[in-house]
């Protein structure tokens, strides 16, 4: 019962659509039933050609309940039933005649076209079949509206005025739950599309914003941080600071020993720095064989992440049958002061960054 609501709530939210087979199913059993009761009235009424009709069909659709998602045909299972409420509609009509109100079901075959062409893959959402549905709705309603003015119906005089009309309040209900069920199914399917939509639009953004051989961020999403915390600096004072490093003599890496050794040097560097920094704090791969972090720290404190991070990476060794080969890193701190840009930031950590190469590499300059 508990996986039911939990089911039953998933939907509503939108988190988890409804199945096919089951809507169809459901559609199928509630059509026979409705169908069955239809039976009972014309029983009561004495009408065998509508009792066996109906009697009939009541066994057809409960059979398609059954079966609808064997072999799903739903779009078989689609035109079966269109064209049987049409038939049944107008069939019952001139037979009873008009007062009863079998015409109404047809008007809610509009909203359950609608809702099945942009439901179902087989239909591919063309919106020609609603509309050729609804016209020749139209025009069967129209016709058959003028038959019954214009001749009496088979069966007169079978139930009294009030059942009649009480019976016609019935088929108006039902019709018009049709249309409420058919509304609230699409209404479901578009909110889980727009959920699913959601997390798509999420997951590409990630994709977006992370460098696909590290999955560290990317330069542009990079500057889009530093912007933020920028920003967040000039109006609360907040001190942050950033570190340019650079892997020492990685051209020779790839040069000597192929570009394979040089993509595993980036991916241990990446998740060396990874495990040594603050998870308010962030990294990215600027280009290359550089790394950009942002650090909410001073410049000293920074300095000392920087240091830690050095030594980590100097235990680092990417060892193969043909090669094993050490890492290490130099980097650059810079500090920001109230009315630096971005550009002035970084371009004082790169600075810092070409000190340390220039005076023996694998060492922090702040």
């Amino acid at each position: 019962m508990r996986n039911l609501l939990d089911a039953y709530q998933q939907v509503l939210t939108g988190t988890k659509k409804l199945d096919d087979s089951f809507k169809f199913s459901l559609i199928c059993y509630a059509t026979a039933f409705i169908h069955l009761i239809i039976t009972c009235v014309f029983f009561i009424c004495q009408i065998p050609v509508l009792i066996c009709y109906n009697f009939l069909i009541t066994i057809i659709y409960a059979l398609l309940g059954v079966f609808a998602g064997w072999k799903e045909n739903f779009k078989q299972i689609f035109y079966f039933s269109f064209l049987e409420i049409v038939f049944h509609s107008v069939f019952a009509t001139l037979l009873v005649g008009w007062n009863w109100g079998f015409m109404i079901y047809i008007i809610s075959l509009v909203a359950l076209t609608f809702y099945f062409t942009m439901a179902l893959e087989d239909f591919k959402r063309k919106l020609r079949y609603p509309f050729f549905a609804s016209i020749f709705i139209t025009i069967v309603f129209i016709v058959t509206h003028i038959i019954c003015q214009h001749t009496q119906p088979v069966y007169r005089d079978i139930a009294s005025p009030s059942f009649v009309a009480a019976y016609y309040c019935f088929n108006s209900f039902i019709a018009f739950s049709m249309c409420f069920f058919f509304s609230m199914l699409f209404t479901l399917d578009v909110r889980y599309m727009q959920n699913k939509l959601l997390k798509e639009n999420i997951s590409l953004d990630e994709i977006a914003s992370r460098d696909p051989l590290t999955g560290l961020l990317n330069r542009r999403s990079m500057e889009n941080h530093l912007k933020h915390v920028m920003e967040h600096a000039k109006q609360t004072g907040e001190q942050f600071s950033v570190i340019m490093a650079d892997i020492d003599n990685f051209k020779n890496v790839n040069d000597t020993y192929g570009h394979d050794c040089g993509d595993k040097v980036l991916i241990a560097v990446s998740e060396t720095i990874q495990g040594q920094m603050r998870s308010e704090d962030y990294l990215c791969r600027w280009g290359g064989e550089e790394f950009l972090m942002l650090i909410h720290a001073n410049c000293e404190c920074s300095a000392k992440t920087a240091e830690r991070i050095r030594k980590a990476i100097s235990d680092i060794r990417i060892d193969n049958e043909d090669y094993s080969v050490g890492i290490t890193m130099t980097f650059g701190v810079s500090s920001y002061i109230p009315g630096y840009q971005m550009e002035k930031l970084i371009q004082i950590a790169d600075e810092n960054l070409y000190k340390g190469k220039k005076n023996g590499k694998n060492q922090v300059v702040s």
